[in-house]
């Protein structure tokens, strides 16, 4: 029966509560467990997708870097070929007939297979070296690659042509240096390759224009290079012409037709004016839905563009893979923190609530309900245990309280009759003995008062020997620390002199030694003549081997050896004589550093040394006077000392006969006073249980006991 009321009114209790533990432990801890596992996987993306881009970025801008060196290195080849050829005929035009041309133009043609051709253009009437063409207005002679063979042809050297209107050769005449242009490249239907042509003029020994020099070159070689270029596995790479033209692009239909990205319906046209308007560069287009990356570089000279091209769902890849990984595992992760957090808040809510109903039951009085028994051994266990302790051992103490009550109620009311009497007598001893007590305690407390002072007084003066003996000691250690300052300041005064000094001689010796790059300097000097020389004589050898046709064809590639030898020293020495003007003046901006920091020690750092000695020499002196002073100061302390002592000692003979007469009565009157409080005491006690038993009564008859 007592059990269905407790199971009734813990329904009542469950409908008129709010949440229940379990759900605000899921309330509370889940959201903050989501949150957490959703900010690392956020965060794990975000960082993992910044360091991706920068290792692609880093990737690409390297690998289009070494793309454009790669082809700028082969069309340097062919503007070095040009400017050679336009030396060779501007020294020579004069004397060398058309079969020497022939022989040097077509083994140009053979040496590189990006070549396709290359042709002489002389202003009218200037070429002297062939009978045959002495006086011509047209003289273009044109040798290019047929199988294995080269060809001379002549097409081209008439007035129908007119090859002095051609673009080649008025942009080379209007130069006023040496300098081998290539034009844009354009798609040539009858070879079904992309050809560019490269001019370059040619001026006599006067400096005047006489020509200019053609090499057509095959860029077959250079569009195989950009159509092999691979970024990862969809990535690929694009090349235009100044002007936006595609020299290469995997659709050939548009490099044949000489399309222009700009005019491109595909995505890739949108970057159409960036990639033309600036050198280098990074930009992104979108195409059928996929968002394309896009690095693009200039090729040096020529401003043909190169652009790798690589979809960003290959560059994010790896993200994307990683994200849904770590969603995945987030996911999972919070549905085991539902399961975990709701079993282990429901075991504790089920706890709780046994607790909490019989927690109920006896504060309601009730204490016939069955004991907890948990078997838990956490918080929960150690509070059910406690409660069943609590429970049996207020049931046998309410249960005596009960019983004993009654016998209490009697027995204080024959007490507190008796309690009335004594209480009665007491009070009339109690006023006598004051009068006595009064007299004593005034005599007393003078003279504890005149104790107390001669006490506090001595207490004073030792507080003040020990303060002094400390402070002697103080002042010894203030010494010894004193003269071991000076002794460090006074070395490292000793030590900065010594560097100093050494550092000076150092230095010296290095300035001595630094006269040796002026002797390389002369030294390049005379490299730089020799050079000269040697300039003179390849440009000399070359005429000869000239003149001397066939027999000298070899000799003429060896003396065109020579002459890009003399270059190359010429240049090296310039670069040598640049760099020990660079290295005379770091050297002597780092002399005069060190002289001003060899200055400084001298001038500053060393006085400072020297004031550190001295202050450290007046802290010992100081030390010493106070260490006098201090055993002055103890030797007076240690007289006052005595002559307290010897009062102290009277005044407490005084005080212990006073205290001995006061104490005498106080103990009179201490005990009657005892007395007569503790008759009241009785008394009130008495009445007080004759209350207390009436509510104990009471209070036992709310209780259900067995």
């Amino acid at each position: 029966m007592g059990k269905s009321k407790s199971k009734t009114k813990a329904a009542k209790v469950n409908k008129s509560r709010g949440m229940g533990i379990k759900w605000r432990m899921l309330a509370l801890i889940l959201p903050v467990v989501i949150i957490a596992l959703v900010v690392v996987t956020v965060v794990s993306a975000s960082l993992s997708k910044t360091a991706i881009i920068d290792e692609s970025d880093m990737f690409m801008q390297s690998e289009l870097k070494a793309n454009v060196n790669d082809i700028d290195g082969k069309l340097e080849t062919i503007r070095t070929t040009a400017e050679n050829l336009s030396i060779f005929v501007g020294e020579t035009y004069t004397g060398m007939n058309m079969s020497g041309y022939q022989r040097i133009f077509s083994a140009a043609v053979k040496s590189n297979d990006l070549i396709l051709g290359c042709g002489i253009w002389f202003e009218p009437q200037v070429y002297k070296g062939d009978a045959r063409y002495v006086n011509q207005d047209y003289v273009g002679p044109y040798w290019y690659r047929d199988g294995e063979e080269i060809v001379e042809d002549w097409e081209y050297s008439n007035a129908d042509y007119d090859y002095f209107s051609q673009e080649y050769y008025t942009n080379a005449k209007a130069m006023t240096s040496l300098e081998a242009v290539i034009t844009d490249p354009y798609y040539d239907p009858s070879s079904d390759s992309v050809m560019a042509s490269c001019s370059a003029p040619i001026f006599g020994s006067d400096g005047s224009y006489i020509g200019c020099i053609t090499v057509d070159m095959s860029l077959d070689t250079i569009t195989e290079l950009v159509s092999s270029i691979k970024v990862g596995e969809s990535g690929y790479a694009i090349m235009l012409s100044s002007d936006g033209t595609y020299i290469y692009t995997k659709d050939e239909a548009k490099v044949q037709s000489g399309a222009n990205i700009s005019q491109d319906t595909s995505g890739i046209g949108a970057i159409a004016s960036i990639v033309t308007s600036s050198d280098k560069g990074e930009t992104e287009f979108k195409d059928s839905g996929e968002v394309y990356d896009v690095f693009y570089d200039a090729i040096p000279e020529v401003s043909w563009k190169l652009l790798l091209v690589m979809p960003q769902s290959e560059i994010y890849a790896p993200v994307t893979h990683m994200t849904t990984v770590s969603a995945v595992i987030c996911v999972i992760a919070i549905l085991l923190c539902i399961a975990i957090i709701f079993l282990m808040a429901s075991s504790i809510a089920k706890a709780i609530m046994g607790v909490n109903l019989f927690a109920k039951e006896l504060a309601a009085g009730n204490f016939t309900t069955d004991k907890l028994d948990s078997r838990r051994t956490d918080e929960i266990g150690e509070m059910s245990h406690a409660l069943d302790e609590m429970y049996q051992s207020n049931s046998g103490i309410i249960s005596n309280i009960s019983s004993e009550a009654n016998n209490v109620n009697d027995a204080s009311s024959t007490l507190s009759a008796m309690s009335e009497e004594l209480s009665a007598e007491f009070a009339k001893i109690k006023e006598n003995m004051d009068s006595v007590n009064d007299a004593m305690m005034s005599t007393g407390a003078a003279t504890q008062e005149v104790s107390a002072s001669v006490q506090e007084v001595n207490d004073s003066v030792q507080g003040l020997a020990q303060e002094t003996a400390e402070t002697e000691k103080q002042v010894k250690e203030i010494k010894e620390r004193a003269l071991e300052i000076m002794r460090k300041n006074q070395a490292a005064h000793d030590s900065a002199i010594e560097i100093t000094n050494q550092r000076r001689i150092e230095l010296t010796n290095a300035n001595e030694k630094a006269k040796v790059v002026s002797e390389i300097s002369t030294l390049a000097d005379a490299i730089a003549s020799i050079a000269s020389q040697i300039d003179l004589l390849s440009l000399n050898a070359s005429i000869e081997a000239a003149r001397a046709g066939e027999a000298g064809r070899g000799f003429a590639v060896v003396a065109s050896e020579i002459n890009n030898l003399a270059t190359d020293t010429n240049e090296a020495v310039d670069e040598i004589k640049k760099t020990i003007e660079s290295v005379q003046e770091a050297f002597s901006d780092l002399s005069a550093g060190s002289n001003k920091l060899l200055d400084f020690v001298t001038d500053t750092v060393t006085p400072d040394y020297e004031n550190f000695v001295t202050v450290g020499k007046q802290y010992g002196d100081d030390a010493e006077l106070f260490g006098h002073l201090a055993t002055r100061i103890q030797d007076m302390t240690e007289n006052i000392k005595n002559s307290m002592q010897e009062v102290n000692e009277a005044v407490s003979n005084i005080a212990e006969s006073t205290q001995e007469t006061s104490s005498h009565s106080a103990d009179v009157t201490s005990s009657v006073d005892s007395v007569a409080e503790a008759v009241d005491s009785v008394a009130e006690l008495a009445t007080d249980q004759q209350h207390t038993a009436s509510n104990l009564t009471e209070i036992v008859s709310h209780f259900k006991l067995s």
